[in-house]
């Protein structure tokens, strides 16, 4: 048997917790070597990361609060020392609440609390990191000069027509800072270019994080499974119906693990096939929400339940509020576009009124 290329580094200092952790993502995880580093008071934390965090470790996770090992040592720390080397990290914060952000994190990974669920989410992002890493080295032309990190998503995603769909995600404001600019370039190194290696490496970073912290999270062109039950202005009570008549529509790819995606434009596609099916005409309906939860009404033979929303009944929908996770539709009462607050591209998003209302003013925003 061939041994693991690849390393993930788990810290806490409570050795019990980072034993059973361990344990746990080595028996769903056997493409790395799961490696623990437990912080003890008599080293120096930043030597000890230096020392734990080899050439072949793709990923570190992280307790938020080591105080209990080191005093003064928190995960912010190894989060700073990680991104330093563009190396993904996820935070799994027992007991500590992130303070809501203004500026959300791009390349936060919030790994959660309990046990079991954090087993499953360490293995989706290190499955997810791995794949674009291994597509990005099987295809050197990705890492050619001209070609835009969108470009290489589209292509990594096999999707090279949905490029202009992604581009916006790829907008965001200070996404490439400096920093990153001169690593992808060599100039902090004073040379003319990076190498292969260290392109392949910022690049499955940088893209790593957008793809599952921005496009999967915030509806576009592609939906998970609730996402899609509101784009349909249907209750998740037919999630598993509806599964099943989009089952063209799947997305399989990077970051998908135990949770099903679906591309909207192959979703919109089997719409169109049942419309003209049962004769569904889309002039007819005030809105593409109403058209789309009356073409699935007849394909499933009958009508769907309502989803939950006291404004329209649960009858409306079309689009996803990320923040309350609910289908909200466009009507003013309903939702507001808040741009600022999802990623460029999510067009399938909007905010729900009443959280938009109650924390615009507090955000400033």
């Amino acid at each position: 048997m061939i041994a693991p290329s690849h390393a993930i580094l788990l810290i806490d200092d409570e050795r019990d917790k980072l034993q059973s952790l361990a344990a746990g993502v080595r028996e769903r995880v056997d493409m790395a070597v799961v490696r623990e580093w437990h912080p003890r008071e008599n080293e120096d934390p930043s030597d000890a990361f230096k020392r734990e965090v080899r050439e072949d470790t793709v990923l570190v996770v992280t307790d938020y609060d080591l105080t209990t090992a080191v005093k003064g040592l928190f995960g912010h720390s190894v989060v700073a020392w990680c991104r330093n080397q563009f190396i993904p990290v996820g935070d799994f914060s027992r007991g500590h609440r992130h303070a809501l952000s203004t500026e959300p994190d791009l390349f936060e990974l919030r790994v959660p609390r309990n046990e079991a669920e954090a087993v499953v989410y360490i293995e989706r992002i290190f499955d997810g990191f791995r794949r674009i890493r291994e597509g990005i080295e099987a295809d050197v032309e990705l890492l050619s000069e001209g070609r835009s990190p969108a470009q290489v998503l589209a292509a990594l995603l096999d999707r090279e027509d949905l490029e202009s769909q992604l581009v916006p995600y790829l907008s965001r404001p200070g996404l490439f800072n400096s920093f990153l600019l001169d690593t992808l370039t060599g100039g902090n190194q004073g040379r003319g270019d990076a190498t292969a290696a260290e392109k392949a490496r910022l690049l499955t970073y940088i893209l790593g994080h957008v793809l599952v912290n921005a496009v999967l999270k915030y509806p576009g062109p592609i939906l998970a499974g609730r996402p899609l039950c509101a784009y349909l202005a249907a209750s998740t009570k037919d999630i598993e119906e509806l599964a099943g008549l989009f089952k063209r529509a799947r997305y399989r790819g990077p970051f998908d693990g135990d949770e099903t995606f679906y591309w909207r434009d192959k979703v919109d596609a089997v719409i169109e096939e049942m419309a003209s099916k049962f004769e569904v005409e889309d002039a007819e309906y005030k809105s593409f929400g109403d058209y789309r939860r009356a073409v699935i009404g007849k394909a499933l033979g009958g009508s769907l339940a309502k989803h939950d929303c006291d404004r329209c009944n649960g009858e409306k929908g079309g689009f996803w509020c990320p923040f309350t996770g609910r289908a909200v539709c466009e009507r003013g009462d309903c939702s507001s576009t808040a741009s600022s607050w999802v990623p460029y591209g999510a067009y399938a998003c909007r905010v729900e009124r009443v959280f938009f209302d109650e924390w615009s003013p507090i955000l400033g925003l």
